[in-house]
């Protein structure tokens, strides 16, 4: 596998898709509902706003406490992910961070989305690897490597 890394703006996509994926509603519908109720009254469309800039504030603890993580660092800082007997290690290009052992036990499963291979961990719902496809030589090399970590599964 070639040495690979994404940019900080597709984990953070990646990590509001899987933050919203099904909640994204529930911040919505105060807008919404202003937004409809506008039709009694205009001042509800400031209203509106307001309650829209609030969700955003609401959303923001999302990027520092999942986005800051050690686990977001493991997929933007380039490395080279080697799949062991034991797990999946991680050797970083950076003399800044040590080789890191993901063992197969903390991993919960993995999918595909953004260009990334997401390999899910256990740690926290909202904690992953991510690793770009274009780390993957081939198609089947990207295949072996699904297969192998989902064996372990």
């Amino acid at each position: 596998m070639k040495p690979c890394s994404i940019t900080s703006s597709t984990y953070m996509t990646i990590l509001r898709r899987t933050f919203l994926g099904r909640r994204w509603w529930i911040m919505a519908l105060p807008v919404v509902l202003c937004l409809c109720l506008t039709a009694i009254d205009t001042r509800f469309a400031y209203v509106a706003l307001i309650v829209a800039m609030a969700m955003v504030m609401l959303a923001m603890p999302l990027v520092f406490y999942y986005g800051l993580t050690q686990e977001s660092r493991w997929s933007i800082l380039e490395k080279t992910v080697t799949l062991t007997d034991d797990g999946i290690r991680l050797d970083f290009l950076s003399d800044k961070m040590e080789s890191h052992d993901i063992p197969w036990g903390s991993i919960a499963s993995t999918s595909a989305y953004c260009n990334c291979l997401i390999v899910r961990l256990k740690k926290n719902r909202y904690t992953f690897l991510a690793i770009p496809l274009t780390a993957f030589d081939s198609e089947e090399e990207l295949r072996e490597t699904v297969i192998a970590i989902r064996s372990h599964l």
